[in-house]
C-alpha cells in the first residue's frame, strides 16, 4: 500500500480549501492519488525540481546566517547568481559591501553583461563592480518597501535567488517551460486518465530547486525592472487532455496560479 507523502498531504489540504471539497486518499496500488467520496473529482500530484542545487544552497544558507551586520543597506536586495558559483559560504560577506557601495552611488540595478563593459573601459564605477561581477553576481535589483508597511525595526538584507535555468521573460514563458517539463511525466496524465473523473487536477509543487526559468514568476514579487509580464499567465496551457485543472504553487513563497480549463486564477498565502 503507498504511504501519502507530506507535500501530496498539503496539496489535498489547499485544493479542499479552495474548492470546499473533500478528497480521500487514493492512492493504495499506484492510482491516482486523491478522490472525492463521489468520484466526479481527481488530483495527482507531482513536483518540477532540481536536486542537484541542495549542497550550493546549504552553502548559501550558511553565509545569509552568519550575515554583514557591520554593512548597513538602505535598502533590500534581490540579487540573482548561478548555482554553480564557488566560494558560496562567503557569498553575502563579499557582495553586500558592493551593494552598500552601490547605493551610496545612487545606483538601483546591476546587470553583469553591462557591469563587464563598464570595467573593461575602466570607468568610474568599476571598483565597485568588479567585486560583484568576481561573486558571480548576474543581476541585483533593489527593492523599494511601500511607506504604509515600513517597520522600524526591519533590517535591510539580500535576498539572494539562485538560478541555474537561464534567463526568464515572464509568466508566459515559465509556462511554456513547465509544460515541456511536465510533458515527461507520462504517468501523472495515465493516472488522472484512468480515474474516470469528471474533473482531473494535476497539482504540480515548485520550489527554491526549481528551474529560474520556471519558479521565478511565483518566487518573489515583480523585481523593478520588470515591466508587468509576472501576473497569471495569458495564454491557455497545452496540457494533454486527461488534464482538466492545472495548480501550479511554489512551495517556499505559498504562491501559485490555477486554471480551471477556462481562464487563470492567482492563489496566495496558501
Amino acid at each position: 500500500m503507498n504511504q501519502e507523502r507530506p507535500n501530496e498531504a498539503h496539496a489535498k489540504r489547499i485544493v479542499e480549501q479552495v474548492m470546499a471539497i473533500q478528497l480521500d486518499h487514493a492512492d493504495t496500488h499506484g492510482g491516482v492519488d486523491y478522490l472525492t467520496p463521489d468520484g466526479t473529482v481527481a488530483l495527482e500530484v507531482t513536483a518540477v525540481t532540481d536536486g542537484d542545487k541542495d549542497g550550493a544552497r546549504q552553502a548559501l544558507r550558511k553565509s545569509v546566517n552568519k550575515g554583514a551586520p557591520a554593512i548597513a543597506l538602505q535598502g533590500c536586495w534581490l540579487v540573482f547568481t548561478g548555482e554553480a558559483q564557488p566560494r558560496m559560504k562567503t557569498f553575502v560577506q563579499r557582495v553586500q559591501p558592493a551593494i552598500a557601495e552601490l547605493e551610496h552611488a545612487g545606483e538601483t540595478d546591476f546587470f553583469n553583461q553591462r557591469a563587464a563593459i563598464h570595467v573593461l573601459e575602466e570607468r568610474e564605477l568599476s571598483h565597485i563592480y568588479r567585486p560583484l561581477l568576481e561573486a558571480g553576481v548576474e543581476r541585483a535589483s533593489y527593492v523599494p518597501h511601500a511607506p504604509h508597511v515600513v517597520d522600524p525595526d526591519h533590517i535591510h538584507q539580500l535576498h539572494v535567488l539562485m538560478g541555474g535555468g537561464g534567463s526568464i521573460s515572464g509568466s508566459d514563458e515559465a509556462l511554456d517551460r513547465l509544460i515541456e517539463a511536465l510533458s515527461e511525466k507520462h504517468d501523472n496524465p495515465k493516472k488522472l486518465r484512468e480515474s474516470n473523473a469528471e474533473q482531473r487536477h494535476l497539482f504540480v509543487w515548485l520550489n527554491y530547486d526549481t528551474a529560474f526559468n520556471i519558479a521565478r514568476p511565483l518566487q518573489h514579487d515583480e523585481p523593478s525592472w520588470a515591466g508587468g509580464e509576472w501576473g497569471v499567465p495569458s495564454t491557455e496551457p497545452q496540457l494533454d487532455p486527461a488534464i482538466t485543472h492545472l495548480w501550479i504553487v511554489h512551495q517556499g513563497s505559498r504562491r501559485g496560479w490555477l486554471w480551471d480549463g477556462e481562464s487563470w486564477r492567482e492563489l496566495s498565502d496558501l
